[in-house]
């Protein structure tokens, strides 16, 4: 108090400028540890003027200034969504809704839909479909989509595996004497026909994934009406985690136009093909590196792909996955999962980003993966010292003892994604058995250890916040990173619970840092760009369960209202 007193009356005295609103009568949850909680805040044009007690921030009133009564409601930072894919995500439904899809006979009814909407050569396509989110806990065959639409190509697909209709497997030429692919799985019945799903094999199956061409308008439509969503969840910042040059003009685009609502760090997206030369000519020919832009629009992080994924059952894992892998469609004793790039490839990709001053990241979900990863980083900081430079763990489900120790070394920060623990660990801990499942997301230990852990969705399918793959809510989020509940209510490894306190850090401040932002956002505190949320609930003491449903009332971007419910 004596602080935001002092603070207010120095401006004043100075002839400084007066706060242009100022937010009294709530509970301010800054995030800053100096003063954690307060009960107002004043902004002057883009930024905080003064946070403290209602009396001292009311001293930076002048006679324009707007005064707003928050009668008790809370308020907190703006909310920093460190992983998403929005124009994925908003893409999926520009021409019909998609339903939530929980079961093998959901998925038939909404590919009888979309076979009496679209013509009859067009591709049906499936997004995003994860037998562990469906009843039958198992994926759908070539058979069952034949049922729904026969004769009709059709894909259900998650972009690590797919299934395909007979008929568009009999156009890809895949047939009994198919061989297997080397770097994925086709999986057979036990007459040794093709049941449809096909694991990995990226080659075969991303010209289908790409089979509807994305304009440059759609990719301006795709931004602007998922940003829209992103501020009525109180989303003010986000990373977009993979977007190529195409999808990079389409931001410079909106933000020309100065329609940017949700501050954005854009990860450039390579799948690094060829060999280790072609890999490091490529990156040298990326004409910008980390940090380039401005406080709404720049660079984020340099990203490849090591593996599949664990919801798929093609994440690069240690050790086999084992005998009970019946839900990802295979038995295999000695199956491992998805190497998607060489270690070779892995190391000059590392290598170059690191020394033209690159953020590096890399998809990295299973336990291998993860461990090649670090190994690359470890080798390169033999030559470009890592320490400050913030480079990523994506995913990386399954960190130990060793993991979390390295990591730390490093300095890396953790890109974690816990809604894999509350919509799919139910079905997940069949699989891996309670011993793997000990390392499942372990968000204390990471936390205890010292290491950054960012809260951040995957967000690719659906524009509702709760129904989406993956929700994107931030308070849900956080709910489960505190509960570390499934979807059936069970919790997995509450030794591995984390603070209210600590989750909301995850889904601000420590987004800012990941960003190297920490000094301009993340926390309500003097000089830090005005991005806040007034909230429905009191964040820190309403009932836990309650704190998966809190709603943002307003979202403030740059001083000015974004959203209003």
């Amino acid at each position: 108090m004596l602080l935001s007193l002092l603070l207010a009356a120095s401006c004043l005295a100075a002839g400084g400028p007066a706060a242009d609103v100022i937010y009294t009568g709530g509970k301010i949850i800054t995030v800053s540890r100096q003063q954690p909680v307060a009960e107002a805040v004043a902004i002057r044009g883009n930024r905080f003027l003064a946070v403290g007690s209602n009396h001292a921030v009311l001293q930076t009133a002048g006679p324009a200034t707007r005064k707003v009564d928050l009668h008790g409601l809370t308020v907190v930072p703006g909310l920093i969504e460190s992983h998403t894919h929005p124009t994925a995500a908003a893409l999926s439904e520009q021409h019909t809704k998609i339903p939530v899809l929980r079961s093998i006979a959901g998925i038939q009814d909404f590919i009888r839909k979309e076979a009496q909407r679209l013509p009859p050569q067009e591709l049906i396509f499936v997004p995003k479909i994860y037998p562990s989110r469906l009843e039958d806990r198992r994926y759908p065959n070539r058979y069952d989509l034949d049922a729904a639409a026969p004769g009709r190509r059709v894909m259900c697909d998650n972009g690590y595996a797919s299934v395909l209709s007979s008929t568009l497997l009999k156009e890809a030429g895949i047939n009994r004497d198919t061989p297997q692919p080397a770097n994925g799985k086709l999986i057979r019945d036990g007459k040794g026909e093709p049941t449809g799903l096909i694991l990995g094999w990226t080659e075969l199956l991303s010209k289908y994934r790409r089979s509807k061409p994305v304009t440059h308008a759609d990719l301006v439509w795709a931004i602007e009406k998922m940003q829209a969503a992103y501020n009525a969840a109180g989303i003010t910042s986000t990373s977009d985690r993979g977007q190529s040059p195409q999808g990079f003009r389409a931001y410079q685009d909106v933000h020309g136009q100065r329609k940017m609502t949700v501050r954005t760090s854009v990860t450039y997206y390579t799948a690094a093909p060829g060999t280790p030369k072609d890999v490091e000519r490529e990156v040298r020919n990326i004409p910008f590196h980390t940090g380039w832009g401005d406080q709404w629009l720049k660079v984020g992080t340099l990203k490849t792909t090591v593996d599949g994924g664990i919801l798929i059952g093609t994440a690069y894992l240690r050790e086999p996955y084992g005998l009970n892998t019946m839900l990802y469609g295979y038995v295999d004793p000695d199956w491992r999962g998805v190497l998607a790039i060489s270690p070779e490839k892995l190391l000059a990709f590392v290598r170059t980003g690191a020394e033209l001053g690159w953020q590096m990241t890399s998809h990295a979900t299973g336990s291998a993966g993860a461990d090649l990863l670090l190994e690359a980083y470890e080798a390169v900081n033999k030559q470009v010292p890592l320490k400050g430079r913030r480079f990523n763990l994506m995913h990386a489900n399954f960190p130990n003892a060793s993991t979390i120790e390295r990591a730390a070394r490093l300095g890396i920060v953790f890109d974690s994604q816990i809604a894999w623990l509350h919509c799919d660990g139910d079905a997940l801990k069949e699989v891996f058995g309670p011993e793997r499942m000990k390392d499942f997301l372990p968000l204390r230990s990471l936390i205890d250890a010292g290491i950054v852990v960012v809260g951040g969705s995957d967000h690719m399918i659906r524009f509702d916040s709760h129904d989406a793959i993956n929700p994107y809510h931030p308070f849900y989020g956080m709910w489960m990173a505190i509960t570390r509940k499934t979807t059936s209510g069970a919790v997995i490894n509450p030794a591995q619970r984390i603070t209210r306190e600590e989750a909301l850090r995850m889904w601000s401040i420590n987004g800012a840092y990941d960003t190297f932002e920490e000094d301009v956002k993340g926390s309500i505190e003097p000089g830090k760009l005005a991005d806040m949320v007034i909230i429905d609930k009191d964040y820190l003491t309403c009932p836990e369960d309650e704190i998966r449903n809190i709603q943002a009332l307003e979202t403030i971007v740059d001083g000015k209202t974004v959203f209003k419910r």
